[in-house]
């Protein structure tokens, strides 16, 4: 059973060899890890990339800075054949190092199951990840996006084969993962189990992205792109993706 970890990183190559190192220290060994260098011009990833020596790690490097929903997507045209399961893992995250085993029990005792959320959470042992209740299943589309039920980043392990046709934004570089994820959820429930499974040290302004810095133009505009991505795709037909980017609208023009 192949765990495929995605990692797209962005001038963060300390942090990248943190992510790695709780990869290697796993109890769990079937592994591949997809790392997509989406800052070709910074050279301190140039002692990384020379000391790779583990097999199951595969880098690649854009030719350009194209964004992290690019690099995700170019990390799942790289997944092997023999892939089983997917997890996102971002660069200035790593695993607890229970993650993979504790992520293969789920799937053995819960064969009919093709999405598993866990809880992605602080050094300190607080989980930024709030869902109702434990061992349960949860409609990402109302549970997550409508009702606000769950609520929080989390770790999500989705069936490879499930992903074979879903991708994330083509046209927004950065950030808007819930339009992939929506996609995720219209083949599959999510099955919630608490466990830290990805561990941050927190949110750095300065390093990270802000989205809640845009301007209320940019954030019509990316609702407006991502109603033109769903018409194209025949999300527009499924009432709850028309419902929550109505409500997006609702909520940006009213909290100006």
């Amino acid at each position: 059973m192949k765990f495929s970890i995605i990692t797209p990183t962005y001038k963060r190559a300390k942090e990248l060899a943190h992510a790695v190192n709780s990869l290697i220290s796993q109890s769990y060994s079937d592994w591949e890890m997809i790392i997509i260098n989406d800052s070709p011009d910074d050279s301190s990833y140039n002692d990384f990339a020379s000391n790779i020596n583990d097999p199951r790690i595969h880098y690649y490097v854009n030719k350009t800075n194209s964004g992290v929903n690019f690099s995700r997507n170019r990390g799942l045209d790289k997944i092997s054949a023999d892939s089983k399961w997917v997890i996102f893992l971002d660069d200035d995250d790593f695993l607890s190092v229970d993650a993979l085993e504790t992520f293969k029990k789920l799937i053995t005792s819960n064969h009919n199951k093709k999405w598993f959320v866990t809880n992605r959470a602080y050094t300190n042992g607080r989980p930024n990840t709030r869902f109702p209740r434990n061992d349960t299943d949860y409609s990402y589309a109302w549970s997550y996006l409508i009702s606000k039920r769950c609520k929080g980043d989390a770790t999500h392990c989705i069936e490879t084969k499930l992903l074979n046709k879903i991708r994330f934004s083509n046209y927004i570089k950065q950030g808007e993962e819930w339009f992939f994820f929506y996609q995720v959820g219209l083949e599959s429930k999510m099955y919630y189990h608490s466990h830290n499974s990805t561990l941050t040290e927190g949110y750095d302004e300065n390093k990270g992205l802000n989205f809640r810095k845009r301007t209320l133009g940019d954030q019509l505009e990316a609702i407006s792109i991502l109603f033109y991505e769903g018409t194209k795709i025949g999300l527009i037909y499924h009432p709850t993706f028309v419902i929550y980017l109505f409500l997006r609208i609702i909520k940006k023009i009213f909290s100006k």
